[in-house]
């Protein structure tokens, strides 16, 4: 038993008349997983697999696939001899079975913004139904514009709401506040024994009293009392990001493996061809790289 999602995209260049498509795994830690599988024969169920979801590709029109793996289940070790591999990087998660998160996975310096926090007198709030979603996505707001993240990476109040609908009991937000107005927040997501630490938020004319240090240490004390084993934090765009997260973990970050297959050779071939007489191909290492 194999299980897969993927999102399937129409390519939006015009063939000869041909509608294509290719697929790409949601964002995130993803790709095949090898549910059930006689001992010593995943390698014949991964081939196996393979092979039906070639023939599903080709009467589908699927031109080339791209997948993310989970670096947790490790499923890339199943797959991995049957896609082009890249290392996209690293991500990085708080093993939260330890005896105490809190000195056994923090740093000192980040030990030291918990209780720095705690001083200046930082007090914490949750969110469990998306009440405060509006005071939340200003808080994003501000750092999104301060970072200068694109507007492609961006979630709108009534998305980040309407999630709370859909994930119902399944995320919540943890608020730092300080003389009682919201000054850091961030949206987790948890299911099984995972917690993750999903969006941040804060405002940084209230980085002095390290609220945002506090809430990822309450983060931790809620996934402990919950039966949670680890808590995801995700990559690091910048050195800034990568230091900090880094303070709130000693164990080693796992790697970010991606795979890429051609489905349709001939389909490729054809697609990167009207892709450069149309407008040209813009970024050479992309793929696929009809899309660069």
């Amino acid at each position: 038993h194999v299980f897969y999602q993927f999102i399937k995209r129409p390519i939006p260049i015009d063939a000869g008349g041909m509608q294509f498509y290719d697929t790409i795994t949601p964002f995130g830690q993803s790709g095949p997983l090898i549910v059930e599988c006689e001992e010593g024969k995943e390698k014949e169920l991964a081939d196996a697999f393979d092979g039906a979801f070639q023939v599903y590709c080709e009467e589908n029109r699927i031109v080339s696939e791209y997948v993310r793996f989970n670096g947790w289940l490790n499923n890339a070790k199943d797959f991995s001899h049957l896609y082009g591999m890249d290392n996209r990087g690293i991500t990085m998660y708080i093993n939260l079975t330890v005896d105490d998160v809190f000195m056994q996975e923090f740093k000192s310096g980040t030990r030291q913004q918990v209780r720095r926090s705690l001083k200046n007198g930082v007090e914490v709030e949750y969110d469990f139904t998306g009440a405060t979603i509006k005071e939340f996505h200003r808080l994003y707001t501000i750092m999104a514009k301060k970072n200068d993240i694109p507007d492609h990476y961006m979630f709108s109040e009534e998305l980040l709401a309407e999630s709370f609908n859909l994930l119902e009991g399944k995320q919540f937000i943890i608020y730092a506040k300080y003389g009682g107005e919201y000054i850091s927040a961030a949206l987790y997501l948890h299911h099984g024994d995972f917690l993750h630490y999903h969006l941040a938020a804060n405002d940084p004319a209230f980085f002095n009293v390290a609220g945002n240090s506090l809430i990822l240490h309450e983060g931790c004390r809620w996934g402990v009392e919950n039966g949670k084993k680890e808590m995801h934090l995700g990559g690091a765009s910048t050195d800034a990001l990568y230091r900090f997260k880094r303070g709130f973990t000693k164990t080693e970050p796992l790697d970010i493996l991606t795979g890429k297959k051609v489905r349709d050779e001939d389909a490729y071939a054809l697609l990167v061809e009207a892709k450069k007489a149309r407008e040209g191909i813009q970024n050479p290492g992309h793929f696929p790289l009809y899309r660069g």
